[in-house]
């Protein structure tokens, strides 16, 4: 049997100070929509899943798809939503899992009017702890067009690895283009922890890892 990781609870959220992470649900496809929609200028530059014709079909098979995804072990993505309001604010997860190697990759975006508050990098550092922490994976992997330097500041934040640039990593616009990859490990979470003080996150729901 195929190695695989799983977190036994469907309505697993991680809370941090600003926003909450949390299994995307059937009615989330429409805000998810409009998230995209309204930041195919940003976002798709560097995603180009995230067009200017992107429907709701598309988002609302995209849940199910993650729904399925999360169900089988293979992907843990979140919809990322504001503590205080509950708006959809962007998307993040623990993705293209290699169970056997316990490596997988952290992908993160914002739409455009929540971007400069920190959003991406308080999502993602949850994201990491479930994965490194919850999830028993001894690796996360940030790959990033070299000319998003955006989402590399927010790797940088993080306390990832930058290990090198991977040469037409990436296939956008029409183009081969450069990537970093930056990498995350358990011990890179306690030497953040100790430099900022920060603790892990808060959970509603009872994460009990397993493999299988």
């Amino acid at each position: 049997m195929a190695a695989r990781l799983a977190v036994a609870v469907d309505d697993l959220e991680l809370v941090g100070p600003t926003v909450v992470l949390r299994r995307p649900a059937r009615a989330d496809a429409e805000a998810l929509w409009e998230a995209i929609v309204e930041s195919t200028a940003e976002v798709g530059r560097w995603m180009e899943w995230c067009r200017p014709d992107y429907t709701r079909a598309e988002a609302q098979a995209w849940v199910a798809g993650a729904r399925s995804a999360w169900a089988r072990g293979e992907a843990f993505d979140f919809v990322v939503v504001d503590r205080q309001e509950g708006a959809v604010l962007g998307g993040c997860g623990v993705n293209q899992v290699d169970a056997l190697n316990r490596r997988a990759n952290l992908g993160y975006w914002v739409r455009t009017s929540a971007t400069g508050r920190g959003v991406a990098t308080e999502a993602a550092a949850l994201a990491a702890h479930l994965g490194l922490r919850e999830l028993g994976l001894g690796r996360l992997e940030i790959v990033v067009a070299t000319p998003n330097l955006a989402s590399q500041r927010v790797a940088a934040k993080l306390g990832a690895v930058r290990e090198g640039v991977m040469r037409n990593r990436f296939w956008l616009q029409g183009d081969a283009v450069d990537a970093v990859l930056y990498s995350l490990v358990p011990s890179d979470l306690e030497t953040d922890a100790a430099r900022s003080g920060r603790r892990g996150p808060g959970r509603r729901g009872s994460p009990r890892p397993r493999r299988g």
